[in-house]
């Protein structure tokens, strides 16, 4: 009995929980090492001869733990429950702490006893305060993206039928402004426009804040792209100011008295492939609303509004006869007709363009010289082969493969190439000179003038100078070679239509001829008689086509 005793007492010495008994009036009869090493090591002490009950009593007036451990222990000691437990808070100022409480009534030799356990449940604590929190945050989520995605169905619903229903693009600034404004927590929304002649952008339709002056006048692409609206247009992508109260250039903007109104704006481009349109510019009355969710929502919207405009346009261009024409000045050694020009030493002029059999576009050029031979390819960048279709007094007909993209992109955008050619300085003897002086002038027929800004900033940003000479609205031309060839196209295969643009730019059908039917058959790496062959049919489908229209 001794041993066992002797067994029992050590091993509730090495229990790594605060253990007490108390006796029936809640005096501390016996601790272990655990509940001596709890306070601080200056104080140790066993508490034997402290009554528990009255300690916690003095604080339970205050402390709702205390009241709760006091009620709880005299329950068992007055046989009113066996047992008792209770989780509680005891923080220092190092550490957050909890624990478990846990009593129970015993009797030893006739005589009432409770043993009275403390267990530290911090971790599990910490883990279910942070499970807690986390259940919490996915349920504000969860609320939050059914209040969005409510507001996504309705805007989206919304803006869609305004843009599909509505007959000019005023209609569609004007609807989608409206719209925007009266959801919250939107306040003003305005979508701009560029001016290609001056690159001012300016706001066209608005809502919201009528009291407050936009910001008209004030923005010039390139000068100063402080602005959301400037930076969207010019990279290309959505730009967001978080808390306007924390943007150094709010107040060159806004008025002082916007900031009430204003907390937060975002700009998004409205483009469609590389046409763009303008720009929206949303404002909110709150700080930090265009998330990474919201930019999403008005992206789509973005979307929408781009391809509902490039319809009006499409039906536009196909009901009118006006079209834009763009007179542009390029200064760059880099570009393949300055390049050209000064390889000849010659001014040259681009004549038309069809495509290759691998679709490589070849383009046709007249140098107002006489040259021996074909120049470098090489040398020129944006130029895989050069080759000399005829030469005659005066001048030489050239047939260039080219890479460099300038041309497809004119062509993708729907231009008519009017004008391509270089002048100044190609015929000075310093060949570097030569180059960096070398002016191309570019004039084309534009759809609109959408396309145009978006052509002139393509060109922009890809070459070193482009000076805009003249931009003007003029009558679309009734018939071009491009009309003529779109309604060829089902009818004459590549092969045909390769025949006869070659031989059209290469004055084969002039008298005398500058170039023979072998020249060109050699050209395409086909017979004589296969080529002629090719040429009479593209000639008879041609000539089908117009006598039909005639009729």
């Amino acid at each position: 009995m001794d041993a066992g005793k002797t067994l029992a007492d050590a091993a509730l010495e090495t229990l790594p929980i605060t253990v007490a008994v108390l006796d029936e009036d809640g005096e501390i009869l016996l601790t272990n090492e655990s509940w001596q090493a709890f306070g601080p090591d200056d104080h140790r002490t066993d508490h034997v001869g402290v009554n528990y009950i009255e300690t916690a009593r003095t604080d339970a007036d205050t402390d709702e733990y205390a009241r709760r451990a006091v009620e709880g222990l005299e329950a068992l000691i007055d046989g009113e429950r066996e047992t008792f437990t209770m989780e509680y808070p005891c923080h220092s100022p190092e550490r957050k702490q909890w624990f478990l409480m846990w009593a129970k009534r015993f009797h030893i030799g006739g005589e009432l006893r409770v043993s009275v356990v403390h267990l530290e449940i911090t971790e599990r604590k910490l883990a279910e305060i942070a499970a807690e929190e986390t259940a919490a945050e996915l349920r504000e989520e969860h609320r939050t993206l059914e209040h969005v995605l409510e507001r996504v169905d309705g805007l989206l619903r919304d803006i869609t039928d305004a843009a599909v229903g509505a007959t000019t693009r005023e209609e569609i600034e004007r609807a989608v402004c409206s719209r925007l404004t009266d959801t919250e927590p939107y306040v003003l929304a305005w979508i701009g426009r560029v001016d290609v002649t001056n690159r001012r952008l300016s706001p066209r339709e608005w809502a919201g804040a009528d009291d407050v002056p936009l910001e008209d006048g004030d923005l010039v692409l390139g000068s100063d792209e402080s602005h959301p609206a400037v930076r969207a247009l010019a990279d290309g992508d959505a730009q967001v100011v978080q808390d306007l109260e924390s943007f150094d250039d709010a107040r060159r903007w806004w008025p002082t008295g916007a900031g009430e109104q204003f907390q937060s704006v975002a700009a998004l481009p409205l483009t469609y492939g590389d046409v763009t349109y303008g720009v929206l510019v949303v404002f909110a009355d709150a700080p930090d609303v265009f998330v990474e969710r919201e930019l999403l929502v008005l992206d789509s919207l973005a979307g929408t509004i781009s391809t509902a405009m490039n319809a009006i346009e499409v039906r536009r261009m196909l009901t009118t006869d006006a079209v834009v024409e763009l007179e542009l000045a390029i200064a760059d050694p880099e570009l393949f007709v300055a390049a050209l020009a000064t390889e000849l030493e010659a001014t040259v002029t681009y004549r038309g363009l069809t495509d290759d059999e691998d679709g490589t576009p070849i383009a046709f050029f007249h140098a107002d010289r006489a040259v021996d031979g074909a120049p470098d390819a090489a040398a020129i960048d944006g130029v895989s082969d050069v080759r000399v279709l005829s030469t005659y007094d005066g001048g030489t007909l050239l047939e260039t493969a080219v890479d460099d993209g300038i041309l497809r992109t004119l062509s993708d955008h729907g231009a008519t190439v009017r004008r391509f050619e270089t002048r100044a300085g190609v015929t000075q003897t310093d060949r570097q000179t030569a180059a960096d002086d070398a002016i191309v002038d570019l004039t084309a027929d534009l759809p609109n003038g959408q396309v145009a800004r978006s052509v002139y900033d393509l060109l922009e940003r890809r070459y070193d100078a482009v000076e805009l000479i003249s931009y003007r609205e003029t009558d679309r031309p009734r018939r071009t070679p491009e009309d003529v060839m779109a309604r060829l196209e089902s009818s004459l295969t590549d092969r045909q239509q390769t025949a006869l643009r070659k031989a059209y730019y290469a004055d084969y059908f002039e008298w005398p001829r500058n170039v023979s039917g072998e020249e060109l058959a050699q050209s395409m790496g086909i017979s004589r008689s296969t080529f002629h062959q090719h040429l009479r049919t593209a000639q008879r489908k041609l000539l089908d086509e117009l006598f039909d229209s005639a009729e």
